[in-house]
């Protein structure tokens, strides 16, 4: 599992998040990165991909935007719990 540096302050819900922000509010300044599930370069903090939703484990309670990790989500609930 990768570590987020908390760098970014979310506009949602006020807290740290890594340099892409949250999934519910990215980062709009973020540069290229690369997806660590397709290994492709790209620069939109939404980007998914099929080897990415086989690890999809978070609902936002807020928004209803899924993510691999809780961390890039403003108010994470797991999946099962829905």
């Amino acid at each position: 599992m990768p570590r987020y540096v908390k760098t970014f302050s979310c506009p949602t819900c006020a807290g740290a998040a890594s340099g892409k922000g949250h999934l519910c509010h990215p980062n709009p300044d973020i540069g290229a990165f690369k997806c660590e599930f397709c290994k492709k370069t790209v620069k939109d903090a939404r980007h998914v991909c099929a080897p990415m939703l086989d690890n999809i484990a978070y609902v936002c309670k807020k928004c209803g935007r899924l993510a691999v990790y809780d961390s890039q989500l403003c108010s994470p609930m797991l999946v099962s719990e829905d």
